[in-house]
């Protein structure tokens, strides 16, 4: 009968319960004391019981985060086929990353494996033991290196290409392509499998590497993108849970009471910051137009204040002109508190025309208007005459602006979608 070990670490990591030295069952967890003390429990599952009856020895690896116990469990069990993980689970139970066999490889998570899908993929990586946390790496990985999940060509930007989670020209019908941008989409998918397969490390090496040449040759604007890429890759795996990397709350270094003076001294505004609203569009060629109102107070979202509209007198795809109408709703509640700061999804397009309305409106004066533009990866603000780069901003900020514009994005889509359902269910039972 195993004996629970006195001291475990409260790290993420993966453990091994063995027999004879041979690995009966692999596990991971995001705290590792707290997981294997539920082993040991009196009310410990017949799961449990059964391993600790079994199994003659316990042994574990620390990991900087749960993406990487995720991924280290992933490569123990492929190399070792423990009897209780092929026991209690099967296929069905497994996740997989398939990365597809087309010009510019695309990337999806697959789940109950099929012949004849696994067919259609050129390469599979895993098995993957947790679908949730393996989106969430994806999630993080498509944000350092871009890539396509469109399931055929279509004529305009896709949403993601918008908000610069895909290259864009790899799904967009009839784009004259270059090999340089043929060989970027290569690379990004290349360097997420690798990170997958658990070489991050090498590939953080070859950033190192290219950056320093990069800057050698004083292609001083390359060396800060791979600079960037690198900072990105490294927060992913530096912290000790994936929810970290995902947070809902801010983080200590994100406070509000040391985040807001940074903020108006970016924007040159000496008033205070306690309400700032976000604002997007989404559509299809105009249809089922929706426009989104999100709140942050004193840098945390306030879901209550949060507004929908569906975009009225704007039919064709005119984002410029349903921002306008947007405001101008928004600004008929005179009961709406005013924010002393507005982030539009857009550029100077955008900017130019949410001003124009604001300036019909003595009230509001003292907002000050910003657009996040993330194709060009510049952010506009009212009254000054050059956009700031993105890439100078401080980190804490670029992180609170893309949070707003990330949530309006989301809160409209998520109307969007449901109008789009609506129709065609009135389609489908007219």
């Amino acid at each position: 009968m195993l004996i629970k070990p006195k001291v475990i670490p409260s790290t993420p990591g993966v453990y091994i319960f063995s027999r004879h030295k041979k690995p009966l069952y692999i596990g991971k967890a995001a705290y590792l004391k707290k997981r294997l003390a539920s082993y040991f429990a009196k009310n410990a599952n017949q799961k449990a019981q059964l391993l600790c009856k079994e199994a003659d020895a316990l042994t574990w690896t620390e990991a900087t985060s749960e993406i990487e116990a995720l991924i280290t469990e992933a490569l123990l069990i492929k190399k070792h086929l423990p009897k209780y993980n092929i026991l209690m689970r099967d296929d069905k139970s497994y996740f997989y990353v398939g990365i597809t066999r087309d010009r510019f490889p695309r990337i999806f998570t697959v789940h109950q494996l099929k012949t004849a899908e696994i067919k259609s993929y050129a390469r599979m990586i895993g098995p993957f033991t947790s679908g949730r946390i393996l989106r969430e790496v994806l999630w993080c990985l498509r944000g350092i290196f871009p890539y396509c999940t469109c399931l055929r060509p279509h004529p305009r930007l896709c949403t993601n290409a918008h908000i610069g989670r895909c290259l864009g020209y790899c799904c967009v019908k009839n784009t004259p392509i270059s090999a340089d941008q043929e060989t970027q989409c290569q690379t990004n998918v290349t360097r997420i499998e690798a990170i997958l397969m658990g070489r991050k490390t090498k590939i953080a090496k070859d950033l190192i590497r290219a950056m320093k040449n990069a800057a050698r040759e004083e292609r001083f604007e390359h060396a800060v993108q791979l600079r960037d890429t690198l900072e990105g890759l490294e927060r992913i795996f530096h912290h000790h849970a994936t929810r970290q990397i995902l947070p809902r709350r801010m983080t200590p270094s994100l406070q509000w009471p040391s985040l807001e003076p940074k903020i108006r001294l970016l924007i040159g505004r000496a008033e205070p910051i306690t309400r700032v609203e976000g604002y997007d569009i989404s559509n299809i060629s105009g249809a089922y137009a929706t426009g989104s109102l999100v709140v942050f107070h004193r840098g945390k979202p306030d879901k209550s204040s949060y507004r929908m509209f569906r975009i009225k007198t704007i039919r064709a795809s005119n984002d410029v002109a349903m921002h306008q109408e947007v405001m101008r709703r928004r600004l008929s509640h005179t009961e709406w508190p005013l924010p002393e700061l507005m982030i539009i999804d857009g550029g100077k397009p955008q900017l130019h025309a949410v001003a124009r309305i604001l300036a019909t409106h003595a009230h509001t004066r003292s907002i000050t208007l910003t657009a996040l533009a993330k194709r060009e990866e510049e952010l506009y603000i009212s009254g000054f005459a050059t956009p700031a780069k993105l890439q100078t901003l401080p980190r804490e900020i670029l992180f609170f602006f893309q949070r707003v514009r990330d949530e309006s994005h989301r809160f409209a889509k998520k109307y969007h979608h449901k109008l789009r359902e609506l129709s065609y269910r009135a389609q489908a039972h007219a």
